[in-house]
């Protein structure tokens, strides 16, 4: 995996990192609104949970030490919603795409394909973990 250049796209964003992902939910649930009843009425906690949560990812993706007991932590906290693999990949997607406009011009390949493998094998698999745990 590529933490080079997640952090660079990242990094790049650094003022403008809640906008990014105020766009990425308005995506989202403009491409998914049955997810929109999983999400209180005021996103901005939320936002700040996924700065954070995509920050670390950017800094520390390739520090599974670091990087894996916080992710798994996110999908323990999610297992009330049901979600599936499925869904993770529907947050992925929308994501990148999202990402991807924000960063512009600069934006390659090899930028979506660090993306894609940080969710394909931090992310997702960190989530599945966490949604599997018992309580």
């Amino acid at each position: 995996m590529n933490v080079e250049r997640i952090g660079e796209v990242w990094d790049s964003l650094h003022k403008r990192h809640y906008e990014v992902i105020e766009h990425f939910y308005q995506r989202f649930f403009e491409r998914f609104p049955e997810y929109k009843k999983f999400f209180p009425g005021s996103m901005d906690a939320q936002m700040k949970k996924m700065v954070r949560t995509i920050s670390l990812v950017a800094r520390v993706a390739d520090s599974t030490s670091v990087v894996e007991p916080h992710i798994e932590r996110v999908g323990d906290h999610h297992k009330s919603y049901g979600l599936q693999r499925e869904d993770l990949q529907n947050f992925k997607t929308v994501f990148i795409e999202v990402l991807g406009e924000e960063y512009g011009h600069d934006w390659t390949a090899e930028h979506a394909q660090a993306w894609h493998q940080a969710f394909d094998e931090v992310i997702i698999p960190g989530m599945m973990k966490g949604l599997a745990t018992s309580s």
